[in-house]
């Protein structure tokens, strides 16, 4: 699923599907949902992440930091509304280059 207010007129023909939704993050998460059966889905992107979250459609969250600091970009923890948003942590892995956390994203009050 790919989440856009303007889908392409064309696709690259190819073994990938994609399918377009333009009408939200509620739709474009069931629709993934469903796609997915049995198995996870993921969200990429650092806005389509946080709108996600505000919405209460994060069951956990990965993070994977590295030791560097840039610039410019859309920041992930930024448009997330006025209530916090408590994480529990299940999992560190510290490496060299990158540090892997994972946390669970517990159920707002």
């Amino acid at each position: 699923m790919i989440l856009t207010h303007h889908p392409p007129k064309s696709v690259p023909e190819g073994k990938s599907r994609f399918t377009f939704v333009t009408d939200g993050i509620e739709s474009a998460v069931a629709q993934a949902e469903t796609a997915a059966g049995e198995k996870n889905v993921g969200i990429g992107g650092a806005s389509c992440a946080q709108q996600a979250l505000a919405a209460g459609l994060v069951d956990e969250l990965f993070i994977h930091l590295a030791p560097m600091v840039l610039g410019a970009g859309v920041r992930l923890f930024e448009r997330l509304g006025d209530d916090p948003i408590k994480l529990e942590r299940i999992e560190v892995i510290d490496a060299p280059e990158v540090t892997h956390l994972k946390y669970r994203v517990l159920p707002r009050a």
